[in-house]
Protein backbone atom coordinates (compact mmCIF):
# COMPACT_ATOMS: atom_id res chain seq x y z
CA UNK A 1 0.00 0.00 0.00
CA UNK A 2 2.93 2.32 0.68
CA UNK A 3 3.73 2.33 -3.02
CA UNK A 4 0.60 4.49 -3.54
CA UNK A 5 1.70 7.14 -1.04
CA UNK A 6 3.30 10.19 -2.62
CA UNK A 7 3.70 13.86 -1.91
CA UNK A 8 1.16 15.68 -4.02
CA UNK A 9 3.12 18.92 -3.65
CA UNK A 10 5.92 17.37 -5.66
CA UNK A 11 3.45 16.75 -8.46
CA UNK A 12 2.45 20.41 -8.58
CA UNK A 13 6.07 21.52 -8.21
CA UNK A 14 6.94 19.67 -11.41
CA UNK A 15 7.11 22.29 -14.15
CA UNK A 16 5.44 20.12 -16.78
CA UNK A 17 2.57 19.16 -14.51
CA UNK A 18 2.19 22.73 -13.36
CA UNK A 19 1.94 23.92 -16.94
CA UNK A 20 -0.65 21.26 -17.74
CA UNK A 21 -2.81 22.17 -14.79
CA UNK A 22 -2.39 25.86 -15.47
CA UNK A 23 -4.09 25.40 -18.90
CA UNK A 24 -6.78 23.07 -17.63
CA UNK A 25 -10.15 24.83 -17.18
CA UNK A 26 -11.98 23.21 -14.30
CA UNK A 27 -15.11 25.20 -15.30
CA UNK A 28 -15.13 23.47 -18.71
CA UNK A 29 -14.58 20.14 -17.01
CA UNK A 30 -17.56 20.75 -14.76
CA UNK A 31 -19.70 21.70 -17.80
CA UNK A 32 -18.73 18.52 -19.61
CA UNK A 33 -19.34 16.41 -16.52
CA UNK A 34 -22.87 17.76 -15.85
CA UNK A 35 -23.88 17.68 -19.56
CA UNK A 36 -24.14 21.42 -20.13
CA UNK A 37 -21.44 21.36 -22.78
CA UNK A 38 -23.22 18.60 -24.68
CA UNK A 39 -26.47 20.54 -24.62
CA UNK A 40 -24.65 23.59 -25.95
CA UNK A 41 -23.22 21.58 -28.85
CA UNK A 42 -26.63 20.11 -29.68
CA UNK A 43 -28.16 23.58 -29.65
CA UNK A 44 -25.41 24.94 -31.90
CA UNK A 45 -25.69 22.20 -34.51
CA UNK A 46 -29.48 22.39 -34.39
CA UNK A 47 -29.24 26.10 -35.26
CA UNK A 48 -26.81 25.31 -38.07
CA UNK A 49 -29.13 22.64 -39.49
CA UNK A 50 -32.10 25.01 -39.32
CA UNK A 51 -30.12 27.70 -41.10
CA UNK A 52 -29.24 25.31 -43.95
CA UNK A 53 -32.83 24.09 -44.10
CA UNK A 54 -34.17 27.64 -44.23
CA UNK A 55 -31.70 28.47 -47.00
CA UNK A 56 -32.74 25.41 -49.02
CA UNK A 57 -36.41 26.23 -48.49
CA UNK A 58 -35.82 29.79 -49.69
CA UNK A 59 -33.98 28.52 -52.78
CA UNK A 60 -36.74 26.02 -53.53
CA UNK A 61 -39.36 28.76 -53.18
CA UNK A 62 -37.52 31.01 -55.62
CA UNK A 63 -37.29 28.13 -58.13
CA UNK A 64 -40.97 27.27 -57.66
CA UNK A 65 -42.03 30.90 -58.07
CA UNK A 66 -39.93 31.17 -61.23
CA UNK A 67 -41.55 28.01 -62.63
CA UNK A 68 -45.04 29.30 -61.88
CA UNK A 69 -44.20 32.63 -63.43
CA UNK A 70 -42.97 30.90 -66.59
CA UNK A 71 -46.06 28.71 -66.74
CA UNK A 72 -48.32 31.72 -66.34
CA UNK A 73 -46.39 33.59 -69.04
CA UNK A 74 -46.72 30.60 -71.37
CA UNK A 75 -50.46 30.38 -70.77
CA UNK A 76 -50.87 34.12 -71.42
CA UNK A 77 -48.67 33.96 -74.52
CA UNK A 78 -50.61 31.02 -75.94
CA UNK A 79 -53.86 32.88 -75.37
CA UNK A 80 -52.52 35.78 -77.41
CA UNK A 81 -51.18 33.29 -79.94
CA UNK A 82 -54.72 32.05 -80.54
CA UNK A 83 -55.98 35.61 -81.07
CA UNK A 84 -53.22 36.32 -83.59
CA UNK A 85 -53.85 33.09 -85.47
CA UNK A 86 -57.62 33.68 -85.52
CA UNK A 87 -56.98 37.17 -86.86
CA UNK A 88 -54.86 35.71 -89.67
CA UNK A 89 -57.58 33.20 -90.50
CA UNK A 90 -60.18 35.98 -90.71
CA UNK A 91 -57.88 38.02 -92.97
CA UNK A 92 -57.36 35.13 -95.39
CA UNK A 93 -61.09 34.38 -95.37
CA UNK A 94 -61.76 38.00 -96.27
CA UNK A 95 -59.46 37.70 -99.29
CA UNK A 96 -61.31 34.57 -100.38
CA UNK A 97 -64.73 36.19 -99.99
CA UNK A 98 -66.60 36.43 -103.29
CA UNK A 99 -67.88 39.90 -102.41
CA UNK A 100 -64.35 41.31 -102.51
CA UNK A 101 -63.92 40.27 -106.12
CA UNK A 102 -67.18 41.53 -107.53
CA UNK A 103 -66.83 44.04 -110.36
CA UNK A 104 -68.75 47.24 -110.83
CA UNK A 105 -68.95 48.39 -114.44
CA UNK A 106 -66.27 45.85 -115.24
CA UNK A 107 -63.85 47.15 -112.62
CA UNK A 108 -62.59 45.74 -109.33
CA UNK A 109 -62.59 47.87 -106.20
CA UNK A 110 -58.81 48.02 -105.86
CA UNK A 111 -58.95 50.12 -102.70
CA UNK A 112 -60.80 47.33 -100.91
CA UNK A 113 -58.51 44.66 -102.34
CA UNK A 114 -55.39 46.57 -101.32
CA UNK A 115 -56.83 47.11 -97.83
CA UNK A 116 -57.59 43.39 -97.51
CA UNK A 117 -54.10 42.39 -98.67
CA UNK A 118 -52.48 44.84 -96.24
CA UNK A 119 -54.61 43.48 -93.39
CA UNK A 120 -53.55 39.96 -94.33
CA UNK A 121 -49.86 40.95 -94.27
CA UNK A 122 -50.29 42.68 -90.90
CA UNK A 123 -52.03 39.67 -89.33
CA UNK A 124 -49.46 37.32 -90.84
CA UNK A 125 -46.64 39.35 -89.29
CA UNK A 126 -48.43 39.46 -85.92
CA UNK A 127 -48.72 35.68 -85.94
CA UNK A 128 -45.02 35.20 -86.65
CA UNK A 129 -44.05 37.70 -83.95
CA UNK A 130 -46.28 36.09 -81.33
CA UNK A 131 -45.08 32.58 -82.20
CA UNK A 132 -41.54 33.59 -81.18
CA UNK A 133 -42.84 34.41 -77.68
CA UNK A 134 -44.48 31.10 -76.81
CA UNK A 135 -43.05 27.75 -75.83
CA UNK A 136 -44.96 25.31 -78.02
CA UNK A 137 -43.41 22.72 -80.31
CA UNK A 138 -46.65 22.30 -82.27
CA UNK A 139 -47.04 26.03 -82.86
CA UNK A 140 -43.40 26.28 -83.92
CA UNK A 141 -43.83 23.47 -86.44
CA UNK A 142 -46.93 25.06 -87.97
CA UNK A 143 -45.28 28.48 -88.21
CA UNK A 144 -42.17 26.90 -89.72
CA UNK A 145 -44.33 25.28 -92.41
CA UNK A 146 -46.12 28.58 -93.02
CA UNK A 147 -42.82 30.45 -93.38
CA UNK A 148 -41.51 27.77 -95.71
CA UNK A 149 -44.54 28.09 -97.96
CA UNK A 150 -44.25 31.88 -98.02
CA UNK A 151 -40.58 31.60 -98.89
CA UNK A 152 -41.40 29.21 -101.73
CA UNK A 153 -44.01 31.64 -103.05
CA UNK A 154 -41.83 34.73 -102.57
CA UNK A 155 -41.24 35.30 -106.31
CA UNK A 156 -44.94 35.03 -107.11
CA UNK A 157 -45.78 37.31 -104.20
CA UNK A 158 -43.25 39.91 -105.33
CA UNK A 159 -45.01 40.10 -108.71
CA UNK A 160 -48.14 41.40 -106.98
CA UNK A 161 -46.32 43.87 -104.71
CA UNK A 162 -45.77 41.67 -101.63
CA UNK A 163 -42.19 41.37 -100.41
CA UNK A 164 -40.93 38.69 -98.01
CA UNK A 165 -38.28 40.08 -95.66
CA UNK A 166 -35.27 38.25 -94.26
CA UNK A 167 -37.21 37.88 -91.00
CA UNK A 168 -40.04 36.14 -92.87
CA UNK A 169 -42.44 39.05 -92.49
CA UNK A 170 -44.47 40.58 -95.31
CA UNK A 171 -44.54 44.14 -96.62
CA UNK A 172 -46.97 45.48 -99.21
CA UNK A 173 -46.22 48.06 -101.89
CA UNK A 174 -49.62 49.58 -102.68
CA UNK A 175 -48.63 51.04 -106.05
CA UNK A 176 -47.19 47.76 -107.31
CA UNK A 177 -50.21 45.85 -106.03
CA UNK A 178 -52.60 48.13 -107.90
CA UNK A 179 -50.59 47.72 -111.08
CA UNK A 180 -50.36 43.93 -110.75
CA UNK A 181 -52.33 41.50 -112.88
CA UNK A 182 -55.61 41.24 -111.00
CA UNK A 183 -56.02 37.61 -112.07
CA UNK A 184 -52.69 36.78 -110.40
CA UNK A 185 -53.77 38.52 -107.20
CA UNK A 186 -57.10 36.72 -107.20
CA UNK A 187 -55.58 33.29 -107.87
CA UNK A 188 -53.05 33.85 -105.09
CA UNK A 189 -55.77 34.25 -102.46
CA UNK A 190 -59.13 33.06 -103.72
CA UNK A 191 -58.67 29.95 -105.83
CA UNK A 192 -58.82 26.44 -104.39
CA UNK A 193 -55.47 25.21 -103.04
CA UNK A 194 -54.12 28.76 -103.32
CA UNK A 195 -51.43 30.30 -101.18
CA UNK A 196 -54.13 32.04 -99.16
CA UNK A 197 -56.09 28.84 -98.50
CA UNK A 198 -52.93 27.07 -97.30
CA UNK A 199 -52.12 29.92 -94.93
CA UNK A 200 -55.71 29.86 -93.65
CA UNK A 201 -55.34 26.15 -92.89
CA UNK A 202 -52.15 26.71 -90.95
CA UNK A 203 -53.67 29.63 -89.06
CA UNK A 204 -56.47 27.30 -87.92
CA UNK A 205 -53.91 24.69 -86.87
CA UNK A 206 -51.92 27.25 -84.87
CA UNK A 207 -55.11 28.37 -83.13
CA UNK A 208 -55.94 24.78 -82.14
CA UNK A 209 -52.40 24.16 -80.91
CA UNK A 210 -52.55 27.31 -78.79
CA UNK A 211 -55.81 26.14 -77.21
CA UNK A 212 -54.34 22.72 -76.42
CA UNK A 213 -51.21 24.26 -74.97
CA UNK A 214 -52.98 26.86 -72.82
CA UNK A 215 -55.49 24.30 -71.50
CA UNK A 216 -52.62 22.55 -69.72
CA UNK A 217 -52.43 25.49 -67.31
CA UNK A 218 -55.06 27.12 -65.14
CA UNK A 219 -55.52 30.86 -64.69
CA UNK A 220 -52.89 30.93 -61.95
CA UNK A 221 -50.30 29.15 -64.06
CA UNK A 222 -50.78 25.76 -62.35
CA UNK A 223 -51.58 22.55 -64.14
CA UNK A 224 -55.30 22.12 -64.69
CA UNK A 225 -56.91 19.64 -62.31
CA UNK A 226 -57.87 17.22 -65.07
CA UNK A 227 -54.34 16.95 -66.42
CA UNK A 228 -52.56 17.23 -63.10
CA UNK A 229 -54.41 14.13 -61.91
CA UNK A 230 -53.02 12.16 -64.81
CA UNK A 231 -49.60 13.76 -64.43
CA UNK A 232 -49.42 12.95 -60.71
CA UNK A 233 -49.85 9.26 -61.42
CA UNK A 234 -46.43 9.24 -63.07
CA UNK A 235 -44.43 11.12 -60.47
Amino acid sequence: MNRYNFDISSFFNNSTSANAFSTFNFGDYASIKNGSYGKLLKSYYADQKKSVSDKNTSTDKVATDATKKQQKADATGLSQMKKSADGLKEATDALANEELWKQTDGKYDMDKIVSAVKDFASKYNDTIAQASKVNSKDVSQDVKYMNSMTSTMSKSLSKIGITVGTDGKLSVNEDELKKANISSVKSMFKSVASYGSEIAGKASAISRDAVMGSSIYGNNGALSSSLSGVYNQWI
